[in-house]
């Protein structure tokens, strides 16, 4: 079971998750679907992408000692179109097959928890419906984890007026759940299984290692170009998320950027990635207290940060009129690398 410290929201619910889970397993599976204890038979937790919903998730399904099944949402929709094809030889209504397929899971799980629950085509939403109903009338428990509102499920989606009654379903048979935390997980999981953040110098194995980071951040394909505002004046970068900035030393340092942007950067991103960061001359004296700024509001305002750098550290900058207050910021650099300062 993952080791975390849960915040006080994620504590709350995962109180009441438990609830559930004594139910099931103090009691025959018949009379807790006929108990009046826990109204709902299923959970649907919704929340933001990485904040926990599938480590309380697998907390549930670790406590029960039942027949259960863990499973993703796009592997669960690929085994159940492989049964349809199957099913479909034999001459049987869409109908009757959806209800096979749920007498066969109801056989093998008492319990079926779907992690990142998402609806993206006509045909999911035709199938996903019925069958969770037909699970719980087989008298199956689901736990289904997304990052989407019930009421936002296949949101503009084709012919959606078709899927809406399913949604009305799962506000009635399904306990709703909102885990409303800005922690991401997910996030936490990178900076700690990441073996160094400043990475030197710049060959093609080091370049691929900050490139596979920079692919795990963007898993949920939240990279965009983002624009923030410094007293009414746009600052535009290509690669950022909400919490993520994805830029490079051209982007950073060559631009003209005064202290007080480099303290709105550092304000609104948690995590920030510098690639290809040259050596400065002895004379850019600019772009060496740039450089200075942005470490120094990095590490005040507890940026986990990644670099990928020309040479080493302390010879980026050698001998310029800055020397002193650069290798102090280096030192710094080197703490912001160390385990300890991100635990």
């Amino acid at each position: 079971m993952p080791e975390l410290k849960f915040d006080e929201k994620q504590l709350l619910l995962l109180s009441r998750i438990k609830e559930f889970a004594k139910q099931i397993e103090d009691k025959s599976f018949f009379r807790f679907f006929n108990s009046s204890l826990l109204a709902k038979k299923a959970i649907y937790l919704y929340g933001n992408v990485g904040n926990g919903k599938t480590v309380l998730m697998q907390h549930f399904f670790q406590i029960l000692q039942i027949k259960k099944l863990i499973i993703h949402y796009q592997n669960f929709m690929q085994s159940v179109h492989k049964d349809i094809y199957q099913l479909q030889d034999k001459s049987q209504s869409k109908n009757n097959i959806i209800k096979r397929i749920a007498v066969n899971y109801a056989k093998q799980a008492e319990v079926i928890c779907i992690d990142e629950f998402e609806i993206k085509d006509i045909t999911d939403a035709m199938i996903i419906g019925p069958l969770l109903l037909e699970l719980i009338r087989h008298k199956v428990f689901i736990f289904i984890t997304s990052n989407i509102e019930p009421k936002d499920l296949y949101k503009d989606g084709l012919q959606r007026n078709s899927f809406l009654p399913i949604i009305k379903e799962i506000y009635q048979k399904f306990e709703v759940m909102h885990l409303d935390s800005d922690h991401d997980y997910r996030l936490d999981k990178i900076i700690h299984t990441t073996n160094r953040r400043i990475i030197y110098p710049i060959n093609e194995d080091n370049k691929l290692e900050i490139q596979n980071i920079i692919s795990k951040l963007n898993s949920n394909n939240r990279l965009m170009s983002k624009d923030i505002l410094v007293f009414g004046r746009k600052i535009s970068f290509k690669m950022a998320s909400e919490k993520v900035l994805v830029t490079d030393f051209e982007e950073l340092f060559v631009r003209e950027l005064g202290y007080v942007d480099y303290v709105n950067i550092c304000q609104k991103f948690s995590i920030i990635i510098v690639e290809n960061i040259h050596i400065i001359s002895s004379d850019n004296t600019d772009l060496a207290v740039r450089f200075i700024n942005f470490v120094d509001n990095a590490y005040f305002y507890k940026v986990v940060l990644f670099m990928t750098l020309q040479d080493e550290p302390i010879k980026i900058y050698q001998n310029g009129f800055r020397k002193g207050e650069f290798n102090r910021t280096i030192s710094r650099l080197y703490e912001m690398n160390s385990d300890s300062y991100v635990n």
